[in-house]
């Protein structure tokens, strides 16, 4: 019967212990404006992980539930990526989007 608990504790926590927190912050251009109505995308191996959307400010958010490194990107321009990480923590990330030579470029602020 002790045991069964034990086990029934460990499940209920597992869960807990291996969800992730947000990926969030704002892309900027080099004027300093922010990027607004830009879709930001999570991928993982190609595979689409979460997105959104950036608002009036250049902000986006997104919930990720596994632990690891993750390539953020924005759609439209062509290969703008960035390498993020997912922790149990909620990580946040400025971004300056710039264009050196035919490449779209992202860079943490």
């Amino acid at each position: 019967m002790k045991m069964k608990r034990i086990l029934m504790l460990i499940l209920l926590f597992v869960p807990i212990l291996s969800y992730a927190g947000d990926i969030y912050g704002t892309i900027k251009g080099v004027d300093g404006k922010p990027l607004t109505n830009q879709v930001v995308q999570i991928k993982q191996n190609d595979k689409v992980m979460a997105s959104d959307t950036t608002d009036t400010n250049g902000y986006f958010t997104v919930t990720i539930k596994e632990v690891g490194k993750f390539k953020l990107e924005v759609v439209g321009y062509k290969e703008a990526s960035f390498e993020v990480f997912s922790s149990n923590k909620s990580t946040r990330y400025n971004l300056l989007m710039y264009k050196a030579g035919d490449k779209w470029m992202l860079k943490n602020l």
